[in-house]
């Protein structure tokens, strides 16, 4: 599913495309409605608001190759709203985020922004040679207004069993980035891509967006992976 806004969230697409779990149903207490209204409206954009991000990325050594040394960097990532765009002939305009870092091609993030949810829809990396994007055809949920801790979208599981997503609210809590104060959801997405453990949260505030994002990837429990970003500037369109 890469939001990547949402990064990256894209990156389990190809898993998401072949699940058929649906969304449990279940009775919003009170205070869940208090918190659905008081999220609304989860990201209002228009094109050209732009958001930006301190990336720190960190592979530990001896992980790319044998004797390699421990890699760690530091680079911004943009990701500006274009508006309603199709993905490729013959897909629906959705909601388009294009993610810009310095020295690798740019990605169009697909979503569907909703008052009340936002969901995945697919992710296209501007290459020559590619020409179809990652594309669900039944959108993913990605964060729903309301949202209490406890809350658990249904296990995803892809093929064999050995491509797996689960995602869960852990909090709903107050966090500081360079870009200032939110009160957020965090969300946290667990799986397995054959022998590699994937671990995701992110802190989404509602009204801004995704400000915080760590990512780990774990091979036979040893750290393969790690990268944290933080929103530091959200130009808005007049």
């Amino acid at each position: 599913m890469k939001p990547r806004l949402f990064p990256a969230c894209c990156v389990c697409l190809p898993l998401l495309a072949a699940c058929d779990s649906k969304p449990a149903k279940e009775t919003p207490s009170p205070s869940t409605k208090a918190a659905r209204i008081s999220d609304t409206p989860l990201l209002p954009v228009k094109a050209g608001d732009s958001w930006i991000y301190q990336v720190k990325l960190g592979i530990p050594a001896g992980v790319s190759s044998a004797g390699a040394a421990e890699v760690s960097t530091e680079h911004l990532r943009t990701r500006t709203y274009l508006g309603k765009i199709s993905a490729a002939e013959g897909l629906p305009e959705t909601d388009c985020f294009e993610v810009k870092v310095p020295g690798s091609p740019r990605e169009r993030e697909f979503v569907e922004i909703h008052d009340d949810r936002i969901l995945m829809r697919g992710s296209l990396i501007l290459r020559p040679e590619t020409t179809r994007p990652m594309w669900l055809d039944r959108p993913v949920p990605f964060v729903i207004a309301g949202m209490r801790p406890g809350t658990s979208l249904p296990e995803l599981k892809a093929g064999d069993g050995s491509l797996t997503r689960q995602t869960r609210v852990i909090a709903r809590e107050n966090i500081t980035v360079p870009a200032g104060a939110f009160s957020c959801i965090r969300l946290l997405t667990t799986g397995n891509d054959g022998d590699l453990e994937l671990r995701r949260t992110i802190w989404f505030a509602p009204g801004t967006g995704i400000v915080r994002e760590e990512k780990t990837r774990y091979r036979r429990e040893q750290l393969v992976f790690r990268e944290i970003q933080e929103l530091t500037g959200l130009k808005r369109t007049p």
